[in-house]
């Protein structure tokens, strides 16, 4: 079956209603992919979702019981004051493309390594076949902050593919940078193509690097609102009959006093 819908090479990232809230107060979460100025809710289907977990002052919290049905937002009720650390990992879909929107998706997401793939091996004139996957994190502030707030906003949980900042965005001023280490596999990840985007503005994409040999991308922190750091990884799958590459969307969203 061939699926040639776009909407998998969008992003994707975890929307709280807020990103700060009372101890004890239901804060929907919407799940969301597209972009800023074209954003579609993520039906949450329990049997596409892994994982969906907490991490804050009391340890990880596992949140799959808050998942039922084709919502379109869950709530969720967060007991320990202090920062928490939300995390989605879903299941894999498969798409396949015909060559020149494969070749202009690859242009699009950043995909070096697998445009040079196709063009060592001639196959820039063949249709391209993947499975991929999405992870999202997202930093809520429950009440006061605590002294764990900013080992829990820098914590690497392990994902396929993660987005760790080095320090809690809400906490920088406004002079600092804002850094991020990117994670593939356990290990820094260099050459990986990182978006920072606008998500309660009509700014969009509004910058975009590439991860150093270890891994970190830098942007100057941006104005006050919404925003999410986006990246995507793609890996050749040799031997495989079911798809060409194995790619992976991720995503911090976070907001900035």
């Amino acid at each position: 079956m061939t699926l040639s819908v776009p909407a998998h090479a969008h992003d994707f990232w975890i929307a709280p209603e807020s990103y700060v809230a009372e101890l004890g107060e239901a804060l929907d979460i919407g799940i969301m992919i597209g972009h800023p100025t074209d954003q579609l809710a993520w039906p949450t289907n329990p049997h596409r979702i892994i994982s969906f977990r907490s991490f804050g002052p009391n340890g990880i919290t596992d949140r799959q019981s808050s998942v039922s049905g084709l919502s379109k937002n869950i709530s969720l009720e967060f007991m320990t004051p202090g920062t928490h650390l939300l995390t989605i990992e879903t299941t894999q879909a498969y798409s396949k493309l015909e060559s020149e929107a494969f070749n202009a998706y690859l242009d699009e997401e950043g995909l070096t390594p697998i445009k040079i793939h196709r063009v060592r091996n001639r196959l820039t004139d063949e249709p391209g076949t993947e499975v991929y996957s999405r992870r999202g994190k997202t930093i809520i502030q429950i009440g006061k902050p605590t002294p764990t707030d900013e080992a829990i906003a820098t914590l690497t949980v392990g994902m396929t593919l993660e987005v760790v900042p080095t320090a809690n965005p809400a906490r920088l001023s406004n002079d600092d940078d804002m850094t991020s280490q990117i994670f593939y596999r356990g290990k820094p990840q260099s050459g990986v193509t990182v978006g920072l985007v606008d998500l309660s503005g009509d700014l969009g994409l509004v910058s975009e690097q590439m991860s150093d040999e270890n891994g970190f991308v830098t942007f100057k922190k941006p104005s006050k609102g919404a925003w999410m750091q986006h990246a995507v990884w793609s890996d050749v799958m040799d031997d495989n009959d079911r798809a060409d590459y194995d790619t992976i969307f991720s995503s911090l969203s976070f907001s900035l006093p």
